[in-house]
């Protein structure tokens, strides 16, 4: 069992793989490639696909169009037909923006519905939060999404259940898409330290249409990923890149005139903030109206006759944007273009339309921006093959001092500039190289400076502000992940619906960037001179409320929302969820989320505005806690059976950390053997038996019957057997809350157990590990212990004894389940005279990679396992 791992053998394997690929292999995937996706692999599809099958990351450079999304699960999909061992079971997508995660899950979707894969395919932002715990196979989600749960402080579960994530990311495949979009001095850094430290466990796939060739260089040697791309032969054989554009500077503001005059069939109009878009969309619709019009606008009036206006940004509920997003592949997809009789659309949108999209126009008019996005937003221009367009590329606004205003593209003023600048020498039509060329020139001096920046402060600032994320420190995400604050609003007037987070999680929300509470204000002032803060409140932040200790049952018990208002706007600092009194904002399907109403329109939301309201859709803790009487050893035993089911994807990579840090073949499947084998060893004590024993008589006395008078299905209570050690008692929320209450609180057990593990296995592993490595592993399984029930605990405890006869029952369950022993003479003692308090137990720190990883891992297996066992155990029960 603790026989050492060989790695000899496959460092030697790998430096052969990378001499030559074997040839049956490539042409395997070939075949199953092409049944997968209905159409020949390209030659650059096969090379990602054999590399990360190989273990490799790998860095593709490729335009848009070329078939990145397939060489990105192609590798994954095969994995998982053939059940390979090596590959992780899940796949996280994580791309930038918002809009590009939902192109992506249809697309995802489709391709497992089209091959009856049977895939849990989940879309997962902060707008839709469908999978808080990263779970499900194919996972497209956002990269603050990502990061956030690889830091251990997530946005979209409760703060106690922030240690599950972690591991998830760890145990995932990971596709960091359109990695040229990530904030450079945040996500960039932390996605590149991630990877980094993640080499040999997580398979890395860094997609980008536009990477400058020093930065390309630079990641692969720091993340030891393979570049690929397609070659120009292989370009010049692509349908889709038989299309040609050109760009045209122009030295003026975009107007709606502007669109206007050069509009054809389709063209679309791209403005950098959500505020230009709506203030381009209003004056389109004026100039359509024919309302006010001025010198000359009588012809755009005329030439408007018959358009239709589309708007799409990213201030709307996710279900409306569905409705629009296809509306648009209507209007401007591929088969619309080859129908021009029947279009004549404009649509104006923000840099959300960028990536996703597989839409296209004649005449792309953009505001300036970084010359990776732009060429990104050239993707939507001339994007079908045979096609010709031109891309209009217009200066910015200008603030009281005369300089650009740049937002969002905060901290990118030069390379705008240099953007700017570098139109001037583009040849017409444009082409490949030239849009390399462009990337360099704009790119390369900024991605060398923010190179030298991360490296004067990885090993010092950034490597602290990740360590205080990892121990929980929220405010570090703006310094991490993106500068520009993420807010997800929810518009509800009810917070009485939203009192736990699977409620929070049913509502829609919508993504800004912060909330305007000025303009909140003299809104509720103009509509109310008088008003009740009670009823006619702006905003208001969730607080989780500290479960009672002295009343909770266990973890099954959700976290209670408290819902605070917000009186002034230093108390929106770091929040990233804010509920809005929906009468003080205005909101409909076409326009969108606005803080002020446009002209000629009230605030408020509209019944028939409101986004539907979906079936639960899972977080950190379950509403249905109610669960029936289990022994010690049943509740550990179906501990271990849901972790394997539910955490399947840790258990699949334990061989992987083995081998990373250097430890015997199986200690880390020991490793989660142990934390669940013993996480409940202190339930054994004389308290917590006590209890237990006069909870269950109770409820014989009070059901002679079905419990819960057949409330849920036919259980009858027990009384606890002599000799016999519980784990749960009979308990439903809806009936027995008073007499819990009533019978006053169970004693404490997670640090308890964690303090028997430690006195009686410690030794065993330092002994078989030597003293640091077994040390470290020590820390992580009793970190995930103590942790189990919310990774906000301590570990401290009091001084406690076990029940008589309870040593010999710790050691039988934990032997059965675990396959090794404890110390019995040791474990004796603590019988006998008991155990002494622990104020202050040592936890395991980020510094310490070893004993972090060991307590992620473990933290996902022992959570999951246990907050699903009983679910599962009811859910088998239900079928036999």
């Amino acid at each position: 069992m603790w026989g050492r791992v060989v790695t000899e053998a496959a460092i030697f394997a790998a430096s052969l793989y990378d001499a030559f690929f074997d040839q049956s292999e490539v042409m395997d995937n070939r075949a199953e490639l092409q049944a997968l996706f209905d159409n020949p692999p390209y030659t650059y599809q096969e090379r990602v696909c054999a590399e990360l099958l190989a273990g490799r990351n790998v860095i593709l450079r490729a335009p848009t169009g070329a078939g990145k999304t397939e060489a990105a699960l192609g590798p994954y999909l095969l994995a998982r037909q053939r059940e390979d061992q090596q590959f992780p079971r899940r796949c996280i997508f994580a791309s930038p923006m918002r809009t590009l995660a939902k192109d992506l899950h249809k697309r995802a979707n489709k391709i497992n519905e089209d091959n009856n894969l049977g895939l849990d395919v989940r879309l997962h932002t902060g707008e839709d939060p469908t999978s808080p715990q990263l779970e499900g196979d194919i996972i497209i989600t956002t990269v603050d999404q990502l990061l956030s749960n690889y830091l251990h402080v997530p946005y979209s579960t409760s703060w106690g259940g922030r240690n599950i994530g972690a591991g998830g990311v760890i145990a995932s495949y990971v596709v960091l898409d359109e990695f040229h979009l990530f904030d450079p001095e945040r996500a960039f850094r932390t996605a590149l330290a991630m990877a980094t430290a993640l080499k040999g466990i997580t398979p890395f796939l860094f997609m980008t249409a536009t990477f400058s060739e020093e930065l390309t260089q630079k990641l692969a040697a720091e993340t030891g990923a393979v570049v690929i791309s397609p070659t120009p032969d292989e370009l010049a054989t692509m349908h889709s890149q038989q299309k040609t554009r050109t760009f045209v500077q122009v030295d003026a503001l975009l107007t709606a005139q502007a669109v206007v005059r050069a509009h054809g069939r389709r063209s679309i109009a791209i403005a950098n903030t959500v505020d230009r878009v709506q203030a381009l969309y209003a004056d389109l619709q004026r100039l359509q109206a024919g309302q006010e019009l001025g010198e000359g606008e009588q012809e755009l009036h005329e030439r408007l006759r018959g358009v239709t206006l589309e708007m799409l940004h990213s201030r709307y509920f996710p279900a409306h944007r569905n409705e629009r997003e296809t509306r648009l592949a209507e209007l401007l997809g591929e088969e619309a273009a080859k129908t021009e009789s029947t279009t004549n659309v404009i649509l104006v949108a923000s840099q959300a339309v960028e990536v996703g999209l597989n839409i296209s126009s004649e005449q792309l008019h953009t505001e300036i921006c970084p010359a990776n996005s732009l060429l990104q937003r050239a993707g939507r221009n001339a994007r079908f093959a045979k096609e010709h367009g031109v891309v209009s590329v217009y200066a910015l606004p200008t603030d009281e001092k005369g300089e650009w205003k740049i937002l969002p593209y905060k901290g990118q003023e030069k390379v705008i500039r240099a953007t700017w600048e570098a139109l001037e020498h583009l040849p017409e039509p444009m082409t490949t190289d030239a849009e390399k060329a462009l990337i360099d020139a704009v790119h390369t001096p900024g991605d060398a400076e923010n190179w030298r920046g991360y490296e004067a402060v990885r090993h010092s600032t950034f490597r602290d502000k990740m360590l205080l994320a990892f121990e929980g420190d929220r405010s570090k995400r703006p310094d991490l992940i993106r500068d520009i604050q993420n807010v997800s609003l929810l518009l509800h007037d009810k917070d009485a619906e939203l009192q736990t987070w699977d409620e929070v999680n049913r509502h829609e929300r919508i993504g800004v960037t912060w909330v305007n509470f000025a303009v909140l204000e003299a809104n509720r002032e103009h509509l109310i001179s008088d008003f009740d803060s009670s009823v006619d409140w702006l905003a208001k932040v969730p607080r989780e409320v500290e479960r009672e200790k002295a009343r909770a049952e266990d973890i099954r018990q959700p976290t209670l929302l408290d819902w605070v208002a917000v009186t002034s706007p230093d108390q929106l600092k770091h929040e990233t969820l804010v509920l809005v009194n929906p009468k003080f904002v205005f909101y409909n399907r076409q326009e969108g989320f606005r803080w002020e109403a446009p002209d000629g329109s009230t605030l408020g939301i509209a019944e028939t505005d409101r986004p539907p309201v979906h079936p639960r859709r899972g977080a950190t803790d379950r509403p249905d806690y109610w669960y029936t009487y289990e022994t010690y050893q049943e509740h550990i035993e179906r501990v271990l059976d849901a972790s394997k089911r539910v955490a399947h994807d840790v258990w699949h990579i334990c061989f992987k950390v083995d081998r990373k840090f250097e430890l015997p073949d199986g200690t880390i499947e020991l490793a989660l053997k142990v934390a669940i084998a013993g996480h409940d060893i202190g339930k054994l004590s004389v308290g917590w038996q006590k209890w237990t024993r006069t909870w269950q008589a109770e409820q014989v006395r009070a059901y002679t019957g079905w419990l819960w008078n057949d409330a849920e299905r036919k259980f009858k209570a027990r009384a606890q057997g002599k000799g016999e050690y519980c784990a749960h008692t009979d308990y439903h929320p809806a009936h027995d809350k008073a007499r819990n209450r009533k019978m006053g609180p169970r004693p404490p057990h997670a640090g308890e157990s964690a303090a028997v593990v430690d006195e009686c296995l410690g030794g065993v592993l330092m002994d078989t590990l030597g003293d640091e490595k077994g040390l470290a592993v020590l820390k992580g399984i009793l970190g995930a212990i103590r942790r189990h029930h919310g990774a906000n605990a301590t570990g401290a405890i009091k001084d406690w004894k076990l029940d008589n006869g309870a040593a010999d029952e710790a050691q039988r369950v934990f032997k059965l389940l675990a396959g090794t022993a404890l110390d019995s003479e040791r474990l004796d003692e603590m019988q006998q005279h008991g155990i002494e308090a622990v104020t202050e137990p040592e936890l395991p720190t980020p510094d310490d990679n070893l004993a972090w990883m060991v307590y992620t891992l473990t933290s996902r297996a022992l959570r999951l396992g246990d907050t699903r066992s009983f679910e599962l155990f009811r859910q088998k029960e239900a079928t036999t």
